[in-house]
């Protein structure tokens, strides 16, 4: 399969970079959960979560990115995660408490303030629990923030405007208060420049 600039981007510097944290994600689910992985990118979290629960499910907006998760899958012989085309703005053909866990690592930050407020209600109202991990607010001064500034200035255009948005509301704790979510326990990896937090 031939990838794009962004698919070879994630695959060889993003996801290595993340997986490392993947375990604190994991750590919180059970194994008999039904999980939903919204803007799943290239299924690299879907598919270490598939590894210790009965069902994922990952969406995304991006064709190419559920490519390469559906070919990852399938070179790694797994059956227990699924990837769909799927506008994480619109959850509401999912039913009421319909997964154990929502997770999205690294996305509430891509998102328009407006619209990432509305995806965390609807995963709210799907899941009985909500896994978040993105940028931590501030990011501590060093290496992880000149490279994390980098990649988000070279993103460019809305993905650019919405991280800086992000950060100017203080990052996850605002959006999380403000989708009424409530937190149970968060924790921050990579000397401080990444938050996973855990609510109901």
């Amino acid at each position: 399969m031939k990838y794009s600039l962004n698919g070879i981007i994630y695959r060889l510097i993003i996801d290595p970079i993340l997986s490392r944290y993947y375990q604190s994600i994991i750590g919180e689910l059970e194994s008999n959960d039904n999980v939903l992985d919204v803007a799943c990118g290239t299924g690299s979290l879907s598919l270490a979560m598939s590894a210790v629960v009965e069902r994922v499910s990952g969406i995304d907006l991006s064709g190419q990115m559920i490519d390469i998760a559906n070919d990852s899958a399938e070179k790694k012989n797994i059956s227990n995660a699924r990837f769909t085309i799927r506008d994480a703005s619109d959850l509401s053909s999912y039913s009421d408490n319909e997964f154990d866990v929502a997770v999205a690592s690294m996305a509430i930050h891509q998102f328009d303030s407006n619209l990432a407020l509305k995806i965390l209600v609807e995963m709210k109202r799907i899941a009985l629990k909500v896994i978040l991990m993105d940028y931590n607010y501030p990011i501590p001064v060093g290496i992880f923030r000149l490279v994390i500034f980098f990649i988000e200035r070279i993103a460019g255009g809305d993905h650019y405007r919405n991280f800086k948005r992000f950060n100017a509301f203080g990052g996850l704790p605002y959006f999380i208060d403000e989708s009424g979510l409530k937190v149970q326990s968060e924790k921050l990896r990579g000397r401080g420049a990444f938050r996973i937090v855990v609510c109901r």
